[in-house]
């Protein structure tokens, strides 16, 4: 279980997994499992330590795109929770610019917002913890705009979760599930810090290295019992990247050995499914990653409790001008258009805009050629 909810927010577990159907299951009895989680069970708070969440809608870290433009866009749909790209202990530790002044970079309107951070012993993740809380990162300040150095973020997260190779080789990300006894002294580590500025500690993980492994259920109540507030679980296996289905009976099986929050991650791609995850784990809320990737209306579709259909391309193509405009104020224009670039086929290509158009947009030369050319998607 997860705690009772309450109007204060306190976290609440969800309808519970007896008698639900795990996603993947036969359409009938999916769509039985989400008729059992109340229709506004994403629009309520849950608590992890003392923030309260206000909403169980949580936008995942991802790596090369949650920027803080893109989180503000996001949180403009509706996201009760961001959290920042995963940032480097040794980076902050060595002073790298572009960690301290843009992965840890927010804006006030972002609250609530998780750090999270990433690296493989105990000392580091402190000291890099100590860094980000004592404001001593992000930097004086970053090219047109304004970085408060004692601007916190009301939580850490802990990445133990990542597959990519470039950081498991290091005994960072989800490498950590090899080393258990290491993950807990290093979540131990971070919560030490966190609790002298009275902010909670969430970690993110996957359900082992390989898989069929279960290894995040035999973790997860330790991490609890050093102090971590609410657990992010991707029951996928390290091996498995991003294919196949994720397995949510090991979220359940991690719901049932805690008591605090469980954030359920891996093919959020649509209401129903969100449900269907909930009804089958007990989860307090839902984390949305590919599945918001070019549709942020799955947000809103989140709150209101029900599948919806993808807007018309008149309105696709108004959001994702709203997100150039954000990027190019923050980043400047050359890297904004790299950044942006990447997403064009996830927001147009649900509308079946041809390729060669798309194509054509990314190959516009500066911000004003491309905002030109998704007007001109309107006339054609």
């Amino acid at each position: 279980m997860t705690g009772t909810a309450s109007e204060a927010g306190a976290a609440s577990p969800g309808p519970g997994p007896a008698g639900g159907s795990a996603p993947g299951a036969e359409p009938g009895a999916a769509a039985a499992a989400a008729a059992a989680v109340p229709r506004d069970f994403f629009a309520t708070p849950f608590s992890i330590g003392p923030v309260v969440v206000p909403n169980r809608v949580v936008l995942a870290p991802m790596a090369g795109l949650t920027c803080s433009a893109y989180r503000r866009h996001l949180k403009a749909h509706g996201a009760g929770l961001v959290v920042t790209e995963m940032v480097s202990a040794y980076g902050l530790i060595h002073g790298n610019r572009r960690t301290t002044e843009d992965y840890l970079y927010f804006l006030e309107e972002e609250r609530p917002i998780a750090a999270q951070l990433f690296g493989d012993t105990p000392e580091a993740l402190e000291r890099a913890a100590r860094l980000v809380l004592e404001g001593q990162a992000p930097g004086p300040g970053h090219k047109a705009r304004t970085v408060l150095p004692s601007a916190r973020p009301d939580m850490l997260d802990i990445n133990m979760g990542c597959p990519v190779p470039k950081v498991t080789r290091s005994g960072a990300g989800s490498a950590l599930l090899a080393t258990p006894e290491r993950a807990v002294d290093i979540a131990a580590a971070v919560v030490r810090v966190a609790a002298e500025y009275g902010l909670p500690v969430t970690v993110k993980v996957r359900s082992g290295l390989r898989e069929g492994e279960r290894t995040a259920v035999a973790l997860a109540p330790r991490l609890e019992a050093v102090g971590v507030a609410a657990l992010g679980v991707h029951p996928r296996a390290t091996s498995q990247h991003y294919s196949g289905k994720a397995d949510h009976s090991v979220t359940a099986d991690i719901v049932k050995v805690v008591g605090i929050p469980v954030i359920a991650s891996g093919d959020v791609m649509s209401v129903s499914a969100a449900k269907a995850i909930v009804d089958a784990t007990g989860a307090s809320a839902v984390m949305a990653a590919r599945g918001a990737t070019g549709d942020p209306w799955l947000v809103d579709a989140l709150l209101a409790g029900e599948d919806r259909p993808r807007p018309p391309l008149p309105e696709v193509v108004a959001d994702l001008r709203t997100l150039l405009g954000l990027v190019v104020v923050d980043m400047g224009e050359q890297r904004a258009l790299k950044w942006i670039y990447r997403l064009i086929g996830w927001y147009l290509r649900p509308s079946k805009v041809p390729v060669s158009v798309m194509d054509a947009l990314r190959a516009a030369p500066d911000a004003a050629a491309l905002d030109e050319g998704l007007v001109a998607l309107l006339s054609g």
